[in-house]
């Protein structure tokens, strides 16, 4: 029996990284497909008909909106991207993760980073470049989450909402709601999906 193959697209304005990624990547990965292109619409408009299962991309460009660029993207298409870009700032990482993607990796990072985002994002999870911890830090007693909160967050996770929340714990939405702001404030997030990243990666929820 025949195990399908994962299929994965690199896109990058740079044909020697798009041809080392892609090198690295099906050295690594035997059971993949990969293919690359220069730009997101050359890699949507080569496709046969088979859709990507995960798109690593290079959004990054002087003066461009990086939250647009990848929400555009996810419009077009229902597969998971992971974010391949030489800047490792905590904004443009807060915009991607706002955007919706699944996966930050930094092009300085081991190439093992880059593999297990792949696989995190076409299984369905987080993945956010370990290298990043610095601007992700958790060491301050200050930022401890309580029980109640990581439950919360937990939910927040697993794609529950507010009111969903409150009627399973028994509290009033105002409360989850407070605790939420909190959770944030924290975390020092802007958004519940750069939270929920937040806390998958310093093992916070599951």
């Amino acid at each position: 029996m025949l195990t399908e193959r994962m299929r994965i697209v690199v896109v990058d304005e740079h044909p020697v990284v798009r041809a080392g990624v892609r090198a690295l990547l099906e050295g690594r990965m035997e059971a993949a497909t990969v293919s690359d292109a220069e730009t997101v619409d050359a890699a949507l408009e080569a496709g046969t008909g088979d859709a990507p299962d995960v798109i690593v991309l290079d959004p990054w460009r002087p003066g461009v909106d990086v939250g647009q660029t990848v929400g555009d993207l996810r419009q077009r298409t229902e597969a998971p991207i992971v974010v391949f870009t030489s800047d490792g700032g905590a904004r443009l990482l807060s915009q991607a993760l706002d955007a919706g993607v699944k996966g930050y990796v930094r092009k300085d990072s081991p190439a093992e980073d880059l593999v297990r985002a792949i696989e995190a994002a076409s299984a369905g999870e987080f993945y956010v470049d370990p290298g990043l911890s610095s601007s992700l830090m958790l060491d301050d007693s200050e930022r401890t989450l309580s029980v109640r909160q990581r439950e919360i967050l937990q939910m927040l996770a697993d794609g529950m909402q507010t009111e969903a929340v409150a009627g399973q714990l028994g509290l009033s939405t105002e409360t989850v709601r407070t605790h939420t702001k909190r959770i944030l404030a924290k975390l020092d997030a802007s958004t519940r999906t750069e939270a929920v990243a937040i806390g998958l990666r310093h093992g916070l929820i599951d």
